[in-house]
């Protein structure tokens, strides 16, 4: 029986120039190199100038994108747009992005899942394209957070794990068989599995502004430090490792493909630890998890796409390739996609 698919026809990521390297990072701060690299895997990562908004990353991921596919404004019906560093509290910032590039009047939808947003996205657009609402989506995942992080020794542990970058992937509509995706070869989105534990919310946040602020931002919140994000790292890596293992796991056997049918698993980019746990509790070779944590660092939503995005520039991905991307973020928040590309 024939029924609508969806298909990821394209991407495109973009990062500003602005290297900061942890030698960079030693000299505002006491760290090292060695101590970064040690619990992070991070060498280095990329920097807005002053007055670059996420906005602008986005326009230039999203023009890339649209260079690698051909198409244009005009053949997108709706942008999801996935972010924790919006221009301005509100409005959200994919209505920023559909007018500075002159798209129609189209919905624009920001989603607000931080490092879990391309995987709430890729499963949103797919409900979408399924149930007719739109035929091609624009899935948007752009970050600037070097504004707010807290660049002295009091926020070292937070500062070195972050940079800035984005990425756009393309989302569209075709008529295929379920069967045909997972045994002959054709490509689209099989499966998506989201999960949230609002328990673990005050683990990784930044409080204010906010509602739960007395005047919504105080001086006194701003002295405090709580306008810059804070983390309980442990607690954060212990529930990471557990959920990004058991979504993954899920996935695969609601789906009865084995790990070893896996050929790529592309895992958010938070600590190259986490992510070396989730392989070798796969038993899958280093060849097969793809990770580009030591150039960008935590770029929170864009980290998946712009590993797709290279994984394509590099060989790596391959038409007729089933993929598992997978991710963990503030909330607590986490999910997985099964992919044929």
């Amino acid at each position: 029986m024939q029924h609508t698919k969806s298909v990821i026809r394209g991407v495109g990521h973009y990062v500003p120039p602005r290297v900061v390297t942890n030698h960079d990072l030693s000299t505002i701060m006491e760290t090292s190199n060695e101590w970064i690299v040690e619990r992070t895997g991070i060498l280095e990562r990329h920097f807005v100038d002053e007055g670059v908004h996420t906005s602008h990353l986005a326009e230039q991921a999203v023009r890339n994108l649209f260079d690698n596919t051909g198409l244009g404004v005009k053949d997108v019906d709706y942008i999801l747009f996935a972010t924790l560093s919006p221009d301005f509290y509100f409005p959200g910032v994919g209505p920023i992005l559909q007018n500075r590039m002159g798209f129609h009047r189209i919905p624009a939808l920001d989603i607000r899942t931080q490092c879990s947003g391309f995987v709430y996205g890729v499963s949103t657009a797919d409900a979408l394209i399924r149930s007719g609402q739109a035929g091609r989506v624009l899935l948007v995942c752009a970050e600037v957070q070097s504004p707010v992080l807290d660049m002295t020794t009091a926020g070292r542990d937070t500062a070195v794990l972050f940079g800035d970058g984005a990425a756009a992937v393309i989302i569209e509509s075709q008529s295929g068989s379920r069967s045909q995706i997972l045994k002959d070869q054709n490509s689209g989105i099989l499966d998506s599995i989201l999960g949230s534990d609002g328990s673990g919310a005050e683990a990784l946040c930044l409080r204010a502004p906010g509602s739960a602020s007395v005047g919504f931002i105080r001086h006194e919140d701003i002295e405090k430090g709580n306008t810059r994000p804070k983390m309980d790292g442990r607690t954060v890596f212990k529930n990471a490792v557990t959920r990004m293992a058991e979504v993954v796991s899920e996935i695969l056997e609601r789906n009865k493909v084995s790990a070893s049918e896996i050929d790529l698993v592309i895992p958010h980019q938070a600590n190259m630890r986490i992510n070396e746990f989730l392989r070798e509790k796969l038993h899958l070779p280093k060849e097969k998890v793809f990770n580009n944590i030591e150039k960008y660092g935590n770029t929170t939503s864009a980290t998946i796409p712009i590993c797709l995005s290279e994984a394509i520039q590099q060989g790596r991905l391959k038409k007729g390739d089933l993929i598992v991307t997978v991710a963990f973020g503030a909330g607590f928040t986490w999910g997985a996609n099964l992919l044929r590309w």
